[in-house]
């Protein structure tokens, strides 16, 4: 959307995505930049740990924080008096005991295999305890032309299933084309297990992955994938096919090279064979906290509110989410740009602001959020338990990677605000993605998001403190100051535009699943994808952990706004089957086709409320 000339006739966008990319004119004073270099340093050293939200360096971040709020006089506006706002998310998940599986056949043999050794039990997995037949699946692919659940039950069964799909590895003849990740990934094949009721499921490798050593799965690369609602393992290649040729009369790679060859399913029970399966895996809470000072606003605009943000968290050592695989896990990823710049701005402008005793206006909150990375999911935590009443907000700034300032092409300037500063100016009319802004715009809340761009650091440990360009962070300090000075007065409050049409890059923090980026997301077929036909145009509340999709939103004339749902609804049902949670989801519409209706079941209220949706 381009900018009117003159603040007075200002409509306040839905958003102004900036991309600042050069500067010009005098460099901030020495003071200012001191002291930014100062808190930008610490957010981003070895002591903090990369701020990931289980490190112990996020307390001290989070401390340090609060504590800057303090000196400079904002009134603490958190839980009991103090700076934090509580919450928790989904955590990691850690394997507990016993675990076991032994496999019983039909001549009364008991094979009882080895955690660790024979068999791994997923991060994802579901605890439980159980004796079932065992059903030689196929892929567990559901493709137009393609069902390996086709003529066979798997209702209460526990399936062995091969990873990836078929004719892995044959880029001249790729399985179902542009969908193949989709079949490849471990969420869909136990997603499609669940919605046919299996009980349970047992990966195995393909012949492509056994002749690289046959590995076993990590824990933690599972734990990547959304929580199951069945108990779910891996076993042994090598053990699963003499169970194969026992009841087929024919090994693995035969059965493979037929489905290779004719692409017709060979699924079928594997006669007289059972298992034992126990899994015993311990899902944990993460503590967070988002950090809230505010300044009382004065006059007749005192009750309204003007929220200036950024996140303060990152990705501790890495491991998912990190673009840098070699040191995934291993190395701080400091985090600097990403965003100890966003958070030290934050700080500089609560000084200055702090600083004006006979300010009139609105009142300003000044949030530094947590789990951004996790998917949003402090700022949205806020949204849902508001300290001062979104009614009552009239605009949220949000400031993520705003310390890596540099000379750009971009000619297209904003308006009047930037006159002062000269910058070349990117303005993209969106707010959704990719930061905390977008939790504000899906409540209809006017947003601004400040960023400076991309870099080959981003995600790395080498993302650090050395390479902030502190003159032009404290240039966009300035900057955002004036917008937020203006916000603060300006009689009329800004009008929010909703803004239907996205970019690719406005989703690379939430596709598929909660975290990370996009270029992580894509390194690893198995752990996600992108989701491929129709969609209903709802926005999922990714830190929910109860059974259905809870919504935090729909898109404004997309299929669910048109067919009555809302936020707040729980789907709970799609087409007869049950939805237990976001992959599911994702499973049964990957199955739907444009035009047609489709039958939901929501929770409202309580109540169950069936609904028809027309897919566009």
């Amino acid at each position: 959307m381009a900018a009117r000339q003159g603040l007075a006739r200002w409509q306040a966008w839905a958003v102004l995505g900036v991309l600042l990319a050069g500067v010009h004119g005098q460099a901030a004073n020495e003071a200012v930049e001191a002291r930014m270099r100062r808190d930008v340093t610490f957010l981003a050293s070895d002591e903090c740990q990369g701020r990931g939200v289980t490190t112990k360096g996020i307390e001290l971040a989070a401390d340090y924080i609060a504590n800057e709020f303090k000196k400079a006089g904002l009134k603490p506006a958190g839980s009991d008096g103090s700076y934090f706002q509580p919450f928790s998310i989904s955590g990691s998940a850690k394997p507990g005991s016993p675990n076991s599986l032994v496999l019983q056949g039909p001549q009364g043999q008991a094979i009882a295999l080895r955690q660790g050794a024979d068999f791994q039990i997923a991060g994802c997995a579901a605890s439980g305890k159980l004796t079932a037949p065992l059903v030689f699946l196929g892929y567990a692919a559901s493709a137009k032309d393609y069902n390996d659940f086709q003529d066979v039950d798997v209702a209460g069964k526990l399936v062995v299933v091969l990873r990836r799909t078929p004719r892995a590895g044959n880029d001249h003849a790729v399985f179902d084309g542009e969908n193949n990740s989709r079949h490849a990934a471990l969420n869909t094949k136990i997603a499609n297990a669940e919605l046919h009721n299996a009980a349970g499921v047992l990966f195995i490798n393909d012949r492509g992955l056994a002749d690289r050593g046959d590995k076993l799965m990590d824990f933690g690369y599972t734990s990547r994938n959304a929580s199951a609602s069945i108990p779910v393992v891996q076993v042994r290649r090598s053990i699963m096919d003499s169970l194969l040729q026992s009841s087929f009369g024919k090994r693995l790679t035969q059965v493979e090279e037929d489905i290779d060859r004719t692409l017709k399913p060979q699924s079928a029970p594997l006669a007289g064979w059972t298992a034992d399966l126990e899994v015993n895996v311990e899902r944990q809470r993460t503590p967070c906290k988002n950090i809230i000072a505010t300044i009382d606003g004065y006059g007749p605009l005192a009750n309204e509110v003007v929220i200036i943000g950024a996140h303060y968290d990152h990705l501790g050592y890495g491991g998912f989410g990190s673009l840098d695989r070699k040191q995934a896990g291993k190395a701080i990823h400091h985090g600097a740009d990403d965003n100890a710049s966003g958070t030290t701005t934050l700080l500089e402008l609560a000084r200055r602001f702090a600083q004006r005793p006979e300010r009139s206006g609105r009142r300003l909150v000044f949030m530094a959020f947590s789990a951004e990375e996790s998917g949003l999911l402090g700022s949205a935590h806020y949204c849902r338990h508001p300290i001062f009443p979104l009614a009552d907000t009239v605009a949220m700034i949000n400031m993520d990677m705003v310390g890596r300032l540099r000379p750009d092409k971009q000619t297209h300037k904003i308006d009047t605000v930037n006159v002062r500063y000269d910058f070349k100016l990117q303005k993209i009319a969106s707010g959704m993605g990719p930061s905390d802004q977008q939790s504000f715009y899906e409540k209809k809340i006017p947003v601004f998001f400040f960023f400076t761009g991309d870099h080959p650091d981003y995600h790395r440990p080498s993302d650090t403190a050395d390479k902030i360009n502190v003159p032009g962070m404290a240039r966009v300090a300035d900057l955002v100051e004036d917008l937020t000075e203006y916000l603060d007065t300006v009689p009329q409050r800004p009008q929010y535009v909703q803004v239907i049409s996205l970019s690719a890059a406005a989703l690379k923090k939430r596709v598929g699943i909660a975290a990370g980026s996009a270029a992580a997301l894509a390194g690893s077929r198995e752990t996600s994808y992108r989701m491929q036909g129709p969609t209903l145009g709802i926005m999922p509340a990714y830190d929910d952990d109860k059974e259905g999709v809870l919504l935090s939103g729909v898109r404004p004339g997309g299929p669910a706004a048109k067919a009555g749902l809302k936020e707040g609804d729980r789907i709970v049902e799609m087409a007869g089957k049950p939805v237990r949670n976001l992959q599911s989801y994702m499973a049964l519409m990957n199955g739907q086709k444009q035009g047609g209706t489709l039958e939901v079941i929501v929770v409202r209220d309580g109540k169950r409320v069936p609904m028809k949706v027309h897919l566009e």
